[in-house]
């Protein structure tokens, strides 16, 4: 009996001294945490986007790549096939949302260019808007080809010049319908270039207009449905639009023509728009009354940007059709990655318009890109005609 009755002190003992060690400890397990979140929120900062994404996002509540303030280095390609052009220019924005910007750019191809775009202020509760340019634009080292589909990949050089003053408007009656027309003088000179290959001179022989200075008196209609996110870049939405324009010679010559561009393009986002399939279709076709002609610089034309496994201007005719594919995916903010499929040609007459023929690219690619804008692209693409590295950047102070 005295040994349970020491065996049951010594358990109260015990407890007694583990109940009054925990009544000591400075806080239950719950407060102890609690403290521990405190102290980790007062440590916390903003969020800070990095120094690319402040930058773009900055450009694209400035009004866009487009809309630039102050004296700034714009930078872009001159003519498709130029190079990277840099150069000086200034921006203005008027308190009642005009918009004047002046720039000069220069090429390692020695491309340059002297612009003056105005633009005027929103009007009818936004939904008018009027802008004019000015340009100026001498392109002396630019690829061409023999004419057609079948022509042979050898290249030869020629000497392009375009002057041009024009303006137009843009009406939006309702969101997602937009209408359009402008006019404008332009004035084109062709020549040799010093780079061309003597050994391909006879495909000089047969482009039509090359070496003459056709002077035009440029009009241009269009209208559109566009439900993109943006026009520089979307995840979601439709386009449906069609350019009629009208070339009408000023000066002698046989180079009056119209030509139509169509174009249709579909976004469709997988999981709330990381993943986007995008298909597109593209065609123009052109026209022009008995005894006149198109000239080869206003032709249609695939190659570069569009049908991206060949070369830049690669095929060049009266009638061209475009399809791509692409599967885009949301790399990380503002970057985007991609794989795509073009097909295409360009052929001497409206029947030869199909589907069958066709000349085909694939190649994968990244984007930097704004909520609205695709600064740089940078992409890698295959043809039956070898491998080719793209870069491209957004015009800015276009």
């Amino acid at each position: 009996m005295h040994s349970l009755k020491s065996i049951i002190t010594a358990t109260i003992l015990v407890g007694a001294l583990l109940g009054t060690a925990r009544a000591q400890e400075p806080g239950s397990r719950a407060e102890e945490q609690a403290r521990q979140q405190e102290e980790k929120a007062r440590a916390l900062k903003p969020f800070k986007p990095p120094w690319i994404e402040r930058q773009l996002l900055a450009i694209e509540q400035a009004g866009g790549f487009a809309v630039p303030r102050g004296l700034f280095v714009t930078f872009g390609d001159i003519k498709r096939g130029s190079g990277f052009a840099l150069g000086p220019a200034y921006g203005k924005m008027f308190a009642s949302g005009a918009v004047v910007v002046a720039k000069a750019e220069y090429a390692f191809s020695k491309a340059k260019v002297a612009q003056l775009a105005v633009q005027s202020p929103p009007l009818a509760a936004g939904r008018l808007r009027f802008k004019g340019r000015a340009r100026w634009q001498d392109a002396p080292i630019v690829r061409v080809y023999a004419l057609g589909m079948d022509s042979p990949p050898t290249k030869t050089e020629y000497a392009e010049t375009k002057t041009e003053l024009s303006g137009e408007g843009a009406f939006a009656p309702v969101r997602f319908v937009h209408f359009g027309a402008g006019v404008g003088l332009e004035r084109f000179e062709t020549g040799i270039s010093r780079r061309a290959d003597p050994a391909h001179m006879d495909i000089f022989d047969n482009l039509p207009g090359f070496g003459t200075d056709p002077r035009y008196l440029h009009s241009q209609a269009y209208a559109a449905i566009d439900s993109r996110d943006g026009p520089g870049y979307s995840r979601r939405g439709s386009l449906l639009r069609a350019t009629l324009h009208d070339y009408r010679q000023q000066n002698d010559g046989p180079y009056s023509f119209q030509r139509l561009d169509g174009a249709a393009e579909q976004y469709l986002p997988i999981l709330r728009g990381n993943w986007v399939l995008f298909f597109g279709l593209r065609a123009s076709t052109t026209a022009a009354d008995a005894g006149r002609e198109v000239p080869f610089f206003l032709m249609p034309d695939l190659g570069g940007n569009d049908l991206r496994g060949f070369a830049n201007y690669r095929f060049r005719e009266r009638h061209s059709i475009l399809i791509t594919a692409e599967y885009r995916w949301y790399a990380q903010e503002y970057l985007d990655a991609a794989i795509f499929y073009d097909a295409g040609k360009a052929v001497r007459t409206r029947g030869e318009l199909d589907f069958t023929g066709l000349k085909s690219s694939f190649g994968a690619g990244v984007r930097l890109h704004g909520p609205q804008t695709t600064a740089i692209r940078l992409e890698v693409a295959r043809s039956r005609e070898g491998m080719r590295l793209l870069l491209k950047f957004t015009t800015i102070g276009q």
